[in-house]
C-alpha cells in the first residue's frame, strides 16, 4: 500500500513540474536563493526587498554605500546566478 502511494505522489510532483508557470516560479526562487548565497549573510542584512520580473532581479537596499559597491559587480552576479541555475534566467539586476 505504501509503495503505491509513493508512486502516485511522485507522478503528481512530476506532472506539476512540467507546468511551465510553476517551473518558472521555482527557477525564480532558486535564483533568489543563489543571490542570497552569493552576496552573503552580511550584505543580506541590507536588503529590504527583492523580486524577479521578466528576467530582471530588482533589489531594494537600505544602504546607498552597499548599493554602490554591489553595482560594480552586477554582471558578475548575473553570470554566477545563471551558472548555478544552469540556464540564462537573469539578464539584468536593478539596485534601488
Amino acid at each position: 500500500m505504501r509503495g503505491n502511494n509513493n508512486r502516485v505522489i511522485g507522478d503528481i510532483i512530476r506532472k506539476l513540474m512540467k507546468n511551465p508557470k510553476l517551473a518558472g516560479k521555482l527557477d525564480e526562487l532558486d535564483a533568489l536563493q543563489a543571490w542570497e548565497e552569493i552576496i552573503g549573510k552580511q550584505i543580506c542584512k541590507y536588503v529590504a526587498d527583492q523580486k524577479i520580473y521578466k528576467g530582471t532581479l530588482y533589489v531594494k537596499l537600505k544602504s546607498a554605500v552597499v548599493r554602490n559597491e554591489l553595482s560594480y559587480k552586477k554582471s558578475e552576479f548575473i553570470s554566477q546566478i545563471n551558472n548555478r541555475l544552469g540556464k540564462k534566467l537573469l539578464t539584468n539586476i536593478v539596485l534601488k
